[in-house]
């Protein structure tokens, strides 16, 4: 993936995760009514996270052989 795009990509899951974080209801910290958004967010960063580590340690492998 073309490195511009896989850096915007990173920005929108990021701003994602910390829209979520500020939206967070506390008070209805279990109802998905209510933090829907904030779920989605920290489930697509949870998504980009795991990729990313999949990512670098396939890219370590290369490195190493």
């Amino acid at each position: 993936m073309n490195k511009n795009i896989e850096k915007i990509i990173t920005f929108l899951v990021l701003l994602g995760l910390v829209s979520g974080i500020y939206n967070l209801d506390m008070d209805n910290l279990w109802s998905i009514q209510h933090n829907w958004l904030s779920y989605i967010g920290f489930i697509i960063f949870i998504a980009y996270l795991v990729y990313s580590v999949k990512k670098a340690a396939k890219i370590q492998d290369q490195k190493n052989l």
